[in-house]
């Protein structure tokens, strides 16, 4: 077992440092990820409908997520289009979540909520605010952050694998 923990562990490691050498052909791969998960809900969806005799929305969802992943694997240039659009996606929701974050640092500085804890969430706001506008701007530049957290996110994952490879040798002396 602890053999197999160090084997993954350096492998997800390896994966990361290229991963993190080439964020944004990482980014735009990740698009694969997106397309499983619109095959895979689309086969589930249906097949739960076909099997509980169920033809409602769901099912129709299903199709249309099975259809839409198809598509976006097959058709030459659906893929770059649905990149660009998680990008302006992430950007968008960046501004909402600074709309959300004022919201609360507003409400608790009127309910009269410690210092530390509205200002905070006001701050927040405004880096939420700084980064959503500077991604509708420069998307590459989000792609680029995207694409390296995943590589560091593999590295780490890696190195926690073969740590916990040799805490298991320790335990079993």
């Amino acid at each position: 077992m602890k053999i197999m923990l160090w084997i993954l562990g350096i492998l997800m490691s390896v994966c990361g440092v290229l991963l993190a050498a080439t964020p944004l052909m990482t980014f735009w791969e990740t698009n694969y990820f997106f397309i499983v998960l619109l095959i895979v809900y689309g086969f589930g969806a249906i097949l739960r409908g076909i099997s509980k005799k169920a033809f409602d929305s769901s099912f129709f969802f299903g199709i249309l997520s099975l259809v839409a992943g198809l598509a976006i694997l097959f058709v030459p240039g659906l893929k770059f289009m649905t990149s660009t659009t998680i990008i302006y996606m992430l950007a968008i929701w960046f501004l909402l979540q600074g709309a959300v974050a004022l919201t609360m640092g507003l409400r608790g500085k009127k309910k009269g909520d410690e210092t530390t804890k509205w200002l905070g969430n006001v701050v927040m706001a405004i880096l939420c605010f700084i980064l959503g506008v500077y991604s509708l701007f420069h998307p590459v530049a989000l792609a680029f952050s995207v694409g390296m957290l995943i590589g560091i996110y593999f590295i780490v994952s890696g190195v926690n694998l073969v740590l916990l490879g040799f805490q298991i040798e320790k335990k079993a002396e």
